[in-house]
């Protein structure tokens, strides 16, 4: 039986203290609770819906990170995903996140983001099924879906490269691609302008050489590893369009 979802109106925070820890994960704080309440208020959020596959505290969340929790919430008639800043993070805010999340999203990568502040960000919520499940819990298999989804995978991993955005958490798929209706690469945690990107590497590596799902995907592809390893060595070395379209071709995507 499904329970009902939990909404917190941020208006009546009198109602319930569950709010408390969410928005001071790990520690309240009552200057910095305050603080976060105008933020999400600013962003023009009314509600925070407890809903999500997370538990934390008895409350259920989408998400919960090392440097951040997120919400499902409610932004006029919409349900959206908003990112709060733990109070614990290393990071001093997540300008620098959304602002590198921005960047992807005008080449069609990542959740859009609506709006963000210091210690919040809104952005589209993604719902679907996370990488690993997509590929376990077919029926059967399906070829023709499984080339598509990678090949979207990769195609969108190429572009973060050809632009220079490191994602930094491709090398363990596992939480952050999510399967719906498109591919979606989401949480730009550990995102930067800065290192050098290795995006297609690191996500072949884990999907034909090295991640739960190497061994399932290398035998329905009958991929010849040694000459996997070599080309993307290549393309390590020279990140081009020529040598990414080597990869796909090896693939057989």
């Amino acid at each position: 039986m499904v329970s009902n979802p939990i909404f917190i109106d941020l208006s009546k925070i009198s109602d319930s203290d569950r709010l408390f820890d969410l928005l001071c994960y790990p520690i309240y704080d009552p200057k910095t609770f305050n603080s976060r309440l105008i933020e999400l208020e600013t962003l023009g959020i009314k509600s925070i819906e407890l809903s999500g596959p997370t538990i934390l505290n008895n409350n259920k969340i989408l998400g919960k990170g090392t440097r951040g929790l997120v919400l499902k919430a409610n932004l006029g008639n919409s349900s959206i995903a908003v990112k709060i800043r733990r109070i614990d993070s290393p990071r001093i805010n997540l300008i620098s996140e959304a602002n590198i999340q921005l960047f992807a999203n005008k080449f069609g990568i990542g959740p859009k983001i609506i709006n963000y502040s210091d210690n919040c960000i809104a952005m589209e919520l993604i719902e679907g099924q996370l990488l690993i499940d997509f590929f376990y819990k077919m029926d059967s298999v399906n070829i023709v879906l499984i080339k598509k989804t990678l090949e979207s995978l990769l195609s969108q991993c190429y572009l973060l490269d050809l632009h220079g955005i490191d994602h930094g958490e491709l090398s363990d798929l596992k939480k952050h691609v999510i399967i719906n209706n498109r591919v979606n690469i989401i949480d730009f945690d550990s995102a930067s302008l800065t290192r050098k990107p290795s995006n297609v590497t690191s996500c072949v590596q884990y999907l034909f050489i090295g991640g739960p799902p190497s061994g399932l995907l290398q035998n329905i592809f009958s991929i010849d590893r040694e000459k996997l390893i070599i080309t993307l060595k290549n393309y390590k070395r020279t990140p081009n369009y020529l040598n990414f379209i080597r990869i796909i071709n090896l693939l057989k995507l």
